[in-house]
């Protein structure tokens, strides 16, 4: 629970105080380092964000796409799919069809603490805002 609180306090102090759905956020992180946010839903208890790394001379698949669930009421975060995996379950048989790990959902909200920590200890800067299509 409190890396969930610890994410979502880091994701609430990138975004801007009226954020809003389908609104996009353009992030930089150093040189050809580029992180985007999209808000793909809005509640008045909830949040659904998209954060993913555009690098520049990196292939695509090294670039990393999550989907994080914000509840404000709670004030936690919670990541939800990362890359090609849609649901997360909170624990996985091991050894299982799809090789997770056993703890697959700890790992990416601790990938998520990471990357919000290194975004923000890099001198992060709203570059601009857009209209988010997806």
């Amino acid at each position: 629970m409190r890396l969930c609180e610890t994410n979502y306090i880091q994701l609430i102090n990138l975004l801007p105080a009226n954020f809003t759905q389908r609104q996009g956020f353009d992030f930089s992180a150093g040189e050809g380092i580029h992180y985007q946010i999209h808000v793909l839903e809005q509640s008045p208890y909830t949040s659904l964000l998209k954060v993913q790394q555009l690098a520049e001379n990196q292939p695509h698949y090294m670039m990393p796409v999550i989907r994080v669930r914000l509840y404000h009421d709670a004030r936690l975060a919670e990541v939800c799919a990362s890359q090609h995996i849609y649901y997360l379950e909170p624990k996985y048989d091991y050894p299982n069809d799809k090789m997770h790990h056993k703890d697959e959902k700890l790992q990416v909200n601790l990938f998520l603490a990471e990357w919000l920590k290194f975004c923000i200890e890099h001198g992060y800067c709203r570059q601009q805002i857009f209209k988010a299509n997806d």
